[in-house]
C-alpha cells in the first residue's frame, strides 16, 4: 500500500526484461505503471502491459535529447502516440549521431 502509482524507468531499472517484472508485480499488488522519461522505449511497454496506463511524451528534444540518437521518433495524433508498427521498439541508433560523442560502435 505504499504506493498507488509506480514511474518506473526501463532504461534505468535493469532494462525491458526488470520492467516487466515490476509491472508484474505491481498488477499483482493492483498498482498502475506510468512509467517515467523516454517514451520512445516505454510507449511499446506501455501498449503491452494491462496494467499500464500513461506514457510520459516530450514534445521536443529540448529536455529528452537522447532522442536525438534514434533513427526514427514516435508521433501523435490527437493526444494519442502512434506506435511504430516494426517489430521491437520500432527504432535503431543513428550511428552518424551516436558517433558525434567519442568511439562508440553500435551494435545491431
Amino acid at each position: 500500500g505504499g504506493a498507488a502509482i509506480l514511474q518506473t524507468d526501463a532504461v534505468v531499472c535493469g532494462g525491458i526484461s526488470e520492467w516487466r517484472r515490476i509491472a508484474a508485480t505491481a498488477a499483482s499488488y493492483g498498482v498502475v505503471m506510468c512509467p517515467h522519461w523516454f517514451h520512445d522505449v516505454h510507449a511499446p511497454l506501455v501498449a503491452a502491459t494491462p496494467n499500464a496506463r500513461y506514457v510520459e511524451y516530450f514534445w521536443d528534444d529540448q529536455v529528452l535529447n537522447f532522442r536525438r540518437l534514434i533513427d526514427r521518433q514516435l508521433d501523435h495524433k490527437n493526444g494519442r502516440i502512434v506506435l511504430h508498427q516494426t517489430p521491437g521498439l520500432g527504432f535503431d541508433f543513428d550511428e552518424r549521431e551516436v558517433a558525434k560523442f567519442g568511439k562508440w560502435t553500435v551494435i545491431a
